[in-house]
C-alpha cells in the first residue's frame, strides 16, 4: 500500500508530548475516523483545519495572544522582570551544580502567574517538559 503523495517524500518529523488523557482522546478520535495510524490522523486533522483558514479564522496555533488591558500588561511585564531577576540569582544558589529547590519553586510560581495572566494553563513543577 502506497502512502502519501507520489513523488513527494516526507522528510520532517514533528514530536508532540501528550498526557494520558490527551492521548486517550486522540486515539478515540482516530479510531472513530477510521484511520489506522495516529500520525496520519493528526496530519489529516491539521491539514483540514488549515484548509478552513480561508473562513477568516486562523487556527489557534497561528492566532496572536489576547491583548491584555494596561493593568494586566503592566503586571505581566513586572512578573517577567521578577522572573529575570530570580533567574540571575540562580547562579549564586546552585548547590553541587543543582538549583536550590526554593529558587526553583519561586521560578515556577512566577512563571505560572505570567502564564495565568495570558490564559495559558500553568505548568506542573513535577513535569517541567
Amino acid at each position: 500500500m502506497a502512502r502519501g503523495t507520489p513523488g513527494e517524500k516526507r522528510g520532517h518529523t514533528v514530536s508532540v508530548r501528550l498526557n494520558d488523557a490527551e492521548r486517550a482522546r486522540w486515539e478515540e478520535a482516530r479510531a472513530e475516523s477510521g484511520r489506522r495510524e495516529l500520525g496520519a490522523w493528526v496530519r489529516a486533522v491539521v491539514e483540514e483545519r488549515l484548509a478552513e483558514v480561508g473562513d477568516g479564522q486562523a487556527p489557534a496555533a497561528v492566532r496572536q495572544p489576547v491583548q491584555l488591558d494596561p493593568v494586566s500588561e503592566a503586571t505581566y511585564e513586572e512578573l517577567c522582570r521578577i522572573g529575570q531577576n530570580i533567574n540571575q540569582l540562580t547562579r549564586y544558589t546552585h548547590q553541587d551544580g543543582r538549583l536550590h529547590p526554593a529558587v526553583e519553586a519561586a521560578l515556577f510560581e512566577v512563571g505560572n502567574a505570567a502564564l495565568a495572566l495570558r490564559g495559558i494553563e500553568p505548568m506542573d513543577p513535577a513535569d517541567p517538559e
